[in-house]
């Protein structure tokens, strides 16, 4: 089974990629930074996704010489000109998530302006060869946060077509439909041919 390194250190990303794969049949073997020994990570100082998600590509794959693949992901909320967008996971500084979207739906209270979009780019590198894919999943903001079964915005986060968030359907809806799922199955179809 062929080895790919993620480059991340996030547990719960590891796990999804895991998941999304298994759902694709998709057999390697996905091993962190961390399995290796290293708990270095690099400066994310790009100013788009594909930017971010190719430094952390590169950083790894020049470090273990191994298939890498990495991703950079954010939500970009129409209330707030787009952003976060890259600096999803640093906005509003050092809170959690949980109340970061406490705060997000108290700030929307009344607003009709609720469109949002889930964005990944996965980078993936061998060989020397570097490829990018992109997914992106539209939606909106709730009312409330709601669901347990997500990270990060999902409990905030309804996909168009539905009317539960993200983290009330759950992984396997995740598994199909999110940002990095529909990423990950582009890549899924270069990686296989």
């Amino acid at each position: 089974m062929k080895k790919i390194l993620i480059a991340t250190g996030n547990a719960h990303k590891i796990q999804e990629f895991k998941d999304i794969l298994k759902y694709l049949n998709v057999e390697v073997e996905l091993i962190s930074p961390k399995d290796l020994g290293s708990y270095e990570e690099p400066i994310e100082n790009g100013k788009t996704y594909e930017e971010n998600s190719y430094i952390k590509a590169k950083f790894f794959y020049d470090k273990f010489h191994l298939p890498t693949i990495a991703d950079d992901s954010g939500v970009e909320i129409d209330f707030y000109d787009g952003k976060p967008g890259i600096y999803s996971a640093r906005f509003l500084g050092d809170m959690s998530y949980r109340d970061r979207n406490i705060y997000i739906t108290n700030e929307m209270k009344g607003s009709e302006n609720r469109g949002a979009s889930f964005h990944c780019v996965i980078t993936y590198i061998e060989n020397d060869i570097v490829n990018y894919y992109k997914g992106i999943l539209y939606g909106k903001i709730a009312n409330e946060p709601k669901g347990d079964e997500g990270f990060g915005y999902d409990p905030i986060f309804i996909c168009n077509g539905f009317n539960s968030t993200n983290a009330e359907l759950g992984q396997d809806f995740k598994n199909h439909h999110s940002h990095r799922a529909l990423a990950l199955r582009k890549w899924a179809k270069d990686f296989e041919k």
